[in-house]
């Protein structure tokens, strides 16, 4: 009987620190959420930092600390707010709190992909009216631009005549035939709706070449597309998209096509997106004093077009890419068949501060 007593009172004194180590954690929370509470980011920081020492891996606390580094715009709070992401990917509140830390910075992009993220995990219905009020305040940034413009103009020699306009369909040369060129080239880009649910967008470019000496190679294109995509759910969106080329030489007319390119897209989680897409081309070639049988390749394309993008870290991205393309000409020597595919990571530099 002595034996039981002397042992349940070591235990009980071996107990005493752990339950005084999980009261302290306990009530450091409760005091950090009340700073908080009472606007004083400076005091939360400090009862968050103390629960840690008690519960280093608690992603509660490290929340806590990360949102009160936000509340008093410190730096340190982006990397905070990351690190508890990575603790707790499927909480909606790490998503809601990082969507704001950019949207105070006016990084609107990154901003909205959080708040986006956040509509996906089936927040609480006050976490939800909190990301769609912010949704719609960025899209109103937004709207602010509804269109934009860019130029661009040099020269430059080429000691073989180039014959190609941003992967148009001519020929790759002129052999042996060098000359000095300027390169003109203008876009244009337009919003005509965009909201939580859909996008309709379009845009317009000319290139144009203008040789010194070798002016039967003077090239211009005019390229129109217009796009939609919509949300049919929090998982899939489709794109429908429709465009149209033509190819001058010497203001002759050498090609003109007419594209229509229908896509469905899925996105798993954050991050990651799969689409599929098909693509009909079809095209009207027009002979030439150079190109005298250009008719010969009339026809149309079938495309089916494979895609994934996947974030690796914050910093980095993948985008792997596969299309099967059936190309069939009036003439069957200029058919073909052909399988593309390429990859690659893409890596994003620093924010500014």
């Amino acid at each position: 009987m002595l034996r039981k007593f002397i042992l349940l009172s070591v235990l009980s004194l071996l107990a005493v620190p752990a339950f005084a180590t999980e009261a302290d954690f306990e009530k450091r929370m409760a005091h950090g959420v009340a700073a908080l509470d009472a606007g004083n980011p400076a005091l939360a920081q400090e009862e968050f930092r103390a629960a840690l020492v008690e519960h280093p891996t608690d992603p509660e606390a490290a929340l806590y600390l990360a949102i009160a580094l936000s509340r008093a715009n410190d730096p340190a709070a982006e990397p905070a707010l990351k690190s508890a992401l990575r603790l707790d990917p499927g909480n909606p509140r790490i998503s809601l709190e990082l969507g704001t830390f950019y949207y105070n910075r006016k990084m609107f992009d990154e901003s909205g992909d959080y708040f986006d993220n956040l509509l996906v995990l089936k927040p609480d219905s006050e976490m939800k009216a909190a990301a769609e009020g912010y949704l719609a305040a960025i899209r109103s940034h937004s709207n602010n631009k509804q269109w934009s413009a860019a130029g661009t103009a040099g020269m430059q020699y080429d000691s073989n005549v180039p014959m190609f306009a941003g992967g148009g369909p001519l020929p790759v040369g002129v052999t042996r035939k060098g000359d000095l060129r300027g390169v003109f080239n203008l876009g244009l880009n337009g919003v005509a709706l965009r909201d939580s649910d859909q996008e309709l967008t379009g845009s317009y470019s000319i290139y144009q070449t203008l040789h010194l000496h070798l002016t039967d190679f003077n090239l211009t294109q005019n390229l129109f597309d217009i796009t939609y995509k919509r949300n049919i759910s929090p998982l899939l969106s489709v794109k429908l998209s429709g465009g149209f080329e033509s190819i001058l030489l010497r203001e002759k007319l050498f090609d003109n096509d007419f594209s229509i390119n229908p896509g469905l897209f899925a996105t798993f989680a954050e991050g990651m997106t799969t689409g599929i897409e098909y693509r009909f081309c079809d095209s009207k070639y027009h002979n030439t004093d150079i190109f005298p049988t250009n008719a010969d390749r009339d026809g149309v394309t079938h495309s089916i077009i494979f895609s994934h993008r996947q974030r690796l870290s914050d910093d980095l991205n993948m985008r792997v890419k596969y299309t099967f393309e059936r190309d069939l000409a009036t003439v069957s020597a200029w058919s073909s068949v052909a399988h593309i595919g390429n990859a690659g990571i893409t890596a994003s530099l620093p924010h500014p501060r």
